[in-house]
């Protein structure tokens, strides 16, 4: 017996090393290294899984099987659609095998309750790389920021939606603190963040950070988070109305504040050429990512996809895939509030608030940038869920 606790208890603490490691490599840009060290985590956990039985797994056998199914619909995409090469297949893997792969062999390990008090400063930490890239491009470019971008080493859009991630961990870990200059840092970390989220002028993630924040406040609090939500309406009112020539607040109320608008926006033909499109291949769809390398002609512009999760899912990998993602995806977000409102301790709640707030904001996200392109960021996004799952006190017989 005590040869087995020891052998149990080297298993969880390469698996802890390991998941250290991993997200220092996630926290940098590009490079493999962050998807071997995964892959070496997910070993792991299938070896400590067979030390100690499955019964994780058959707790959340629903959300297993449905993943495994949606994974394996997307692979039949992956292998119909043309032109493969290393660019599409890094991709595949990561919408995939690297975020919710890692999250369904993932969901068989317990981390020690005596670790979860280091979960945020650690996701804080690694957020420190890609802000500081963000600064620099800021400064660089003051002289022009009005007509100018921030991507971060990146894309711009990628980049946005990463810095809604980061500044949901800001306004959480605000929350969460007790201490005042611990919740000054906080404070400081998120204005930091809100600056770089409007140097991108990110349309999406100006969208989505509301109604997120709004959503979980109310999940938070009801009465507090109706109250908050609609100060924090009055504070957008105000922000529309005397924006100063906002450049941000500018694109936003030149393209959606209005159904006119809206009908001659780009996104609105884009989505409506991709509905149409999705008629025609209603079974496996084009193939995977069938229009990288700006295929698409669309709106009067080449692109590599249809800017929208759904769309993009219909066209190119099939109304049977897209069945199966949305299938996934609500039950998911079930199980998520189910372990959140049955949560006592108070950190864990607020990480899985969190994480409830990660995941709602990555799908809205997705409404306008099919963020499962976003290999990085997806990563993070199931990275996260994966931390609300693992630190969970399923009651299992």
């Amino acid at each position: 017996m005590e040869i087995m606790n020891k052998r149990n208890n080297f298993l969880e603490n390469l698996i802890l090393l390991s998941i250290g490691v991993y997200l220092f490599f996630l926290s940098r840009r590009g490079g493999d290294t962050k998807d071997i060290i995964s892959i070496l985590i997910m070993v792991f956990t299938l070896v400590y899984s067979y030390k100690n039985r499955i019964k994780r797994y058959l707790f959340y056998k629903k959300e297993i099987i449905i993943g495994a199914i949606y994974i394996i619909l997307v692979g039949i995409s992956y292998i119909i659609t043309p032109d493969k090469n290393s660019d599409k297949f890094y991709t595949f893997t990561h919408m995939t095998i690297f975020s919710i792969g890692f999250f369904l062999v993932m969901l068989n390990f317990k981390l020690n309750n005596k670790y979860t008090k280091y979960i945020l400063p650690l996701l804080i930490l690694i957020s420190f790389p890609p802000l500081e890239k963000g600064i620099i491009d800021l400064y660089s470019h003051l002289n022009k920021i009005s007509g100018y971008r921030i991507a971060g080493d990146s894309y711009t859009t990628k980049y946005a939606s990463e810095l809604g991630i980061y500044f949901l961990l800001g306004i959480f870990s605000l929350m969460y603190y007790k201490k005042v200059y611990l919740k000054l840092l906080a404070f400081l970390y998120s204005l930091a963040v809100l600056i770089l989220i409007f140097g991108t002028q990110s349309r999406n993630t100006f969208l989505a950070l509301p109604i997120t924040i709004i959503f979980v406040l109310i999940l938070f609090n009801w009465k507090k988070g109706i109250i908050v939500s609609l100060i924090l309406f009055g504070g957008i009112f105000l922000l529309f109305k005397y924006n100063h020539n906002l450049e941000t607040i500018n694109r936003i109320d030149s393209s959606i504040t209005s159904i006119k608008k809206v009908k001659v926006d780009a996104r609105y033909t884009i989505f409506s050429d991709g509905i149409k499109e999705a008629k025609n291949y209603p079974i496996i769809g084009k193939g995977f990512y069938y229009y990288k390398n700006q295929k698409l002609y669309s709106a009067n512009e080449n692109l590599d996809h249809y800017h929208n999760n759904f769309i993009e899912t219909a066209v190119t990998q099939g109304l049977l895939t897209l069945i199966v993602y949305i299938i996934f995806l609500v039950t998911l977000f079930i199980r998520m509030l189910k372990n959140y409102f049955k949560e006592d301790d108070r950190l864990k709640r607020y990480i899985k608030l969190f994480g409830l707030a990660v995941f709602i904001f990555s799908n809205l996200y997705g409404l306008f940038e099919p963020i499962f392109y976003f290999e990085k960021i997806y990563q993070l996004i199931f990275t996260i869920i994966t931390v609300t799952f693992i630190i969970d006190e399923n009651k299992i017989s």
